[in-house]
């Protein structure tokens, strides 16, 4: 009996990993071993492991040392580990879910830049996986328009058009070289988070969409830090002064503090 193995480690990888749950009867779940997290270094499982246990499917770490014979095919979606050359060569058939349109935007962060580009216009790519990062031959790709470009919520609607578009891909159908400029995305750091007064309003407003799921973005207000998850164009009372105007909070996170709506926040400083 051959299976259909996925390979995923993050909380974006489980929209993709529900998709193929509901049409397969046979997954089998690679992911990455605990780490330690946060401040207190507390060893904890990673959402796909959760994920896992709370629905009873089968789930083991990954080792590039490993040989999975049973394999059908493999879909990788936000995987936090490299498949070694070996590995690949052993492992013929395991395709990546790369979110933009390849070769646009090879590397970590498409979504994110695609937002701090200005552009609405979003993709994903499922490519063989090759020696070379994010080069393989292409399976499948679609294109969409997405308004609504805070990336929390492109995450949602690419997933979900990877849903619908499920059983019309065929895996074992011939692939495509990647034509086109290549041009890249690249992994952000927490300085990228933060919103100065030298950033202009529309900078400003496409860090906050861009690092909704990363972030989130942040200012320095009165020696705190602010984190910010929306904006809105007029209806608050708390501003900030940027290069060419002011920057309304919607929604923050204050130092110490819950979330909570700036409005709030500033009825709370009188």
């Amino acid at each position: 009996m051959t299976y259909k193995y996925f390979f995923g480690s993050d909380n974006r990888s489980i929209p993709y990993l529900n998709t193929l749950i509901d049409n397969y009867d046979s997954i089998k779940v690679v992911t990455t071993e605990p780490r330690n997290t946060g401040r207190g270094r507390k060893i904890l499982n990673n959402p796909v492991e959760d994920y896992c246990r709370s629905n009873n499917v089968e789930c083991t770490y990954f080792s590039n040392s490993k040989y999975y014979d049973d394999m059908d095919f493999g879909i990788c979606v936000s995987f936090g580990s490299i498949f070694s050359n070996d590995f690949l060569n052993k492992h013929p058939s395991i395709f990546n879910i790369h979110l933009s349109i390849l070769p646009n935007l090879v590397g970590p962060s498409p979504v994110e830049t695609t937002i701090l580009n200005g552009d609405t216009l979003f993709g994903y790519t499922i490519f063989k996986i090759v020696n070379e990062v994010d080069k393989g031959p292409i399976l499948f790709k679609n294109q969409i328009d997405i308004v609504n470009n805070y990336s929390s919520n492109v995450y949602e609607e690419l997933s979900e058009n990877f849903k619908i578009n499920f059983n019309s891909i065929d895996f074992n159908s011939s692939l495509k070289d990647q034509v086109g400029e290549v041009t890249r995305s690249y992994k952000f750091t927490k300085n990228d988070y933060l919103i100065s007064k030298e950033d202009t309003l529309i900078n400003a407003k496409n860090k906050i969409k861009a690092f909704d799921v990363l972030g989130p973005a942040f200012i320095k207000y009165d020696s705190k830090i602010i984190k910010i998850h929306k904006y809105t164009e007029n209806n608050s009372n708390f501003t900030y002064e940027l290069k060419d105007g002011l920057l309304y909070l919607d929604e923050i996170t204050p130092e110490g503090k819950k979330r909570m709506k700036a409005n709030d926040y500033m009825r709370g400083l009188q």
